[in-house]
């Protein structure tokens, strides 16, 4: 972050900004686009001459904007405020009055979320390749060292795991799973290689923590497919740190942790 002292200030420009509020640069252009309404702080000082000034139709110059740091400081806490309230679930206030031992449907568990059963079924289907790599990860599959070794058999060129009443293919959208993790998928073992020993790639997965819905805890056949049913006590936990529609569910890791 670059600070420069202006009329006796530490100013930081708008890079320094996004570093300060952890947001991206574009993120600073449109809080400064609508200041009236974000009360984003006025430039302390704005350079006229220099690199990257330009003149506009009026013939007035203006160029790479700096603000005060103490202002940016003091505008922190509300902005981070009115981001969290704008990006709670609906779901947040919703009344819990749920049996944690009874098994919530599809409809029941919409509901609470108060989504549509269309909407459900599309975070299901968001759900599914992070599931199914957990199952695999979990219960059908040794971690040795840098190793996945998948308890998988072939057949007609898929390679298969049965967990529970579905089955579960070593393939391209479960790739994709363990790529984000840093995996690779290797046929011969069969199973997937990461850059660090297993356990530790696939550490967040295996915790939970990358479920965009939670698993459901009871699965059995039904007309069409699987009928899944999540007990209350899930849902209540799910509900209560579940995030808003201005924060994304969290995503698979990019990058693979760093090698000890």
């Amino acid at each position: 972050m670059q600070i420069r002292s202006i009329r006796g200030h530490e100013c930081t420009d708008r890079r320094g900004v996004a570093e300060l509020l952890d947001r991206s640069e574009q993120t600073v252009v449109n809080l400064a686009a609508d200041r009236a309404a974000t009360r984003f702080p006025e430039p302390w000082h704005t350079d006229t001459t220099g690199r990257g000034v330009r003149t506009r139709p009026d013939g007035s110059k203006t160029g790479r904007e700096w603000y005060r740091i103490i202002d940016i400081t003091a505008f922190i806490p509300g902005y981070l405020a009115r981001v969290a309230e704008a990006g709670q679930a609906r779901s947040h206030d919703t009344r819990l009055d749920v049996d944690p031992d009874a098994l919530l449907d599809v409809a029941a568990f919409a509901k609470l979320l108060r989504i549509t059963r269309g909407a459900f079924s599309r975070y299901v289907d968001n759900s599914k390749p992070a599931w199914y790599a957990h199952a695999v990860a979990a219960r059908h599959a040794t971690l040795d060292g840098h190793r996945l070794i998948a308890d998988a058999t072939t057949e007609d060129g898929r390679w298969l795991i049965v967990d529970d009443c579905e089955e579960i293919e070593l393939g391209a959208k479960l790739h994709d799973v363990f790529a984000g993790y840093g995996g690779t998928w290797q046929p011969e073992l069969p199973g997937y290689i990461f850059p660090a020993p297993a356990s530790e790639a696939l550490h967040s997965l295996l915790a939970g923590d990358d479920f965009y819905l939670p698993p459901p805890d009871d699965r059995q056949p039904g007309k069409g497919g699987i009928k899944r049913r999540w007990l209350g006590a899930t849902a209540i936990t799910f509900i209560q740190h579940r995030r808003g529609s201005t924060s994304q569910p969290r995503q698979l890791r990019t990058t693979p942790p760093a090698q000890q």
